[in-house]
C-alpha cells in the first residue's frame, strides 16, 4: 500500500512540505522508520530526534517546518497522525465481518444493519444495537441495554450485569434487584474486558463519543458526559457522575455518588473522594485529590519531610538541653 504525499495532504487537510509525488509505504515511529516511512512530531521539544531519523517525511507543526525536507505541516500532528492511521489500516478493525455463526443472540434483540457480532458472544432479550457497531468476541450484552451508532466493544467486555448492591440483615445479606438497564450513545469505544452495570432505578448512561480504556468498571446508576476519555482499570463507584471532555488517567477511582464538572483532567493512581466543581487539572493519591499545581507544591515538600525531620530531631535535643540547663 503506497500512498503520495499529495494524495495525503489532501485527504488529511494539511499542508505539503516538498515533493508530492514521493511515495511512503507505512507509518512509522521515528526511531523504527526508513526511507520509505511516513513519520509524526507531536511534540516540538523533542525536534531533536527528527536529526537521527531516516524517516522519507515526517508529519510536524509550523513550528519545526523549516527542519525537515518532505513532509506534512499540520495543526495537530497527533491527531493527523490518528487519521493516517485510519488510512494505511488496510486490515480494518477486527471482526468487523458480520454475525459470526457462533454468536447466540435473543430473538427479542434489535440488530440493526451493518452490525458486526464476534465469536462467542451473547446478545440479551430486548437488547438495542445501532448501525455500525462491532461486538468483539465472548462480549455478554444483558438484557435492557442499548447501544448506539458506530460503537466498538472489545472482546469479553460485560454489559448490563447486576450492580453490586445488598441490604444487610441479621440472616445476612439481601440481594438488591437491579431494575434498571444500561444506555450507551453513539460513536462510543469501550475496550477489552470491561464491565458496565446496569443501574439499580436508574439507568447507567454513557453519552456520545465516550472512550474507555482496556479493563473500566463502570458501576450502577453512574453517568459519564459525552467526550469523556478513560484510561486502564479507572473504576467508578455507584452513583458517580462524570462531566463531558473529562479525561481520567489509569488506575483512578471515584468513591461513589459524586460528581465531576465538564473539563477536568485527573492523573494517573488517584481515589476522587469529593465532587469536583471547578474545571482544570486535578492530581492526588490515595488522600484524594486537588489542583495540579497545589499537589505540585506539596510533592516538592514530600522529598523534603525526612531531612525535615532531622532537623526537628536536632531542635528538640537543642530545647531538651537548654531547659535541664536552666
Amino acid at each position: 500500500m503506497a500512498y503520495t504525499l499529495a494524495e495525503l495532504a489532501r485527504l488529511t487537510a494539511t499542508e505539503l512540505v516538498g515533493d508530492g509525488s514521493f511515495e511512503v509505504t507505512e507509518l512509522a515511529s521515528l526511531s523504527r522508520a526508513t526511507s520509505k516511512s511516513l513519520s509524526f512530531l507531536s511534540n516540538d521539544a523533542r525536534r531533536a530526534e527528527l536529526k537521527g531519523s531516516e524517516a522519507g517525511a515526517v508529519v510536524v507543526s509550523r513550528a519545526v517546518s523549516d527542519e525537515i525536507k518532505r513532509g506534512l505541516i499540520s495543526d495537530d500532528p497527533y491527531r493527523t497522525y490518528a487519521e493516517l492511521s485510519v488510512i494505511f489500516d488496510g486490515k480494518g478493525i477486527p471482526f468487523a465481518q458480520g454475525v459470526h455463526p457462533t454468536a447466540v443472540i435473543d430473538e427479542t434483540a434489535v440488530i440493526a444493519d451493518g452490525v458486526s457480532i464476534g465469536p462467542g458472544a451473547v446478545i440479551g432479550a430486548d437488547v438495542v444495537i445501532g448501525a455500525g457497531s462491532v461486538i468483539g468476541p465472548n462480549v455478554t450484552i444483558y438484557p435492557k441495554t442499548q447501544i448506539g451508532l458506530d460503537c466498538l466493544v472489545g472482546a469479553s467486555t460485560v454489559i448490563g450485569y447486576d450492580g453490586f448492591g445488598f441490604a444487610k440483615s441479621s440472616d445476612g445479606w439481601v440481594k438488591i434487584r437491579q431494575l434498571g438497564g444500561v444506555v450507551i450513545g453513539d460513536d462510543v469505544e469501550i475496550g477489552a474486558g470491561c464491565t458496565i452495570d446496569r443501574g439499580a432505578l436508574d439507568d447507567t448512561v454513557i453519552e456520545k463519543g465516550v472512550k474507555l480504556d482496556n479493563q473500566v468498571h463502570i458501576a450502577h446508576g453512574c453517568q459519564i458526559g459525552a467526550r469523556t476519555a478513560m484510561a486502564g482499570y479507572v473504576a467508578l463507584a455507584g452513583g458517580t457522575v462524570i462531566g463531558r471532555d473529562v479525561t481520567v488517567g489509569g488506575m483512578t477511582g471515584f468513591t461513589g455518588h459524586l460528581s465531576v464538572c465538564d473539563k477536568v483532567h485527573i492523573g494517573a493512581n488517584a481515589l476522587v473522594t469529593q465532587s469536583i466543581t471547578v474545571p482544570g487539572a486535578y492530581l492526588g493519591g490515595a488522600g484524594g485529590v486537588m489542583k495540579a499545581e497545589d499537589w505540585r507544591k506539596n510533592a516538592v515538600r514530600f522529598r523534603q519531610l525526612d531531612a525535615m525531620a532531622r532537623r526537628i530531631q536536632v531542635l528538640e535535643k537543642q530545647l531538651d538541653m537548654k531547659s535541664k540547663d536552666s
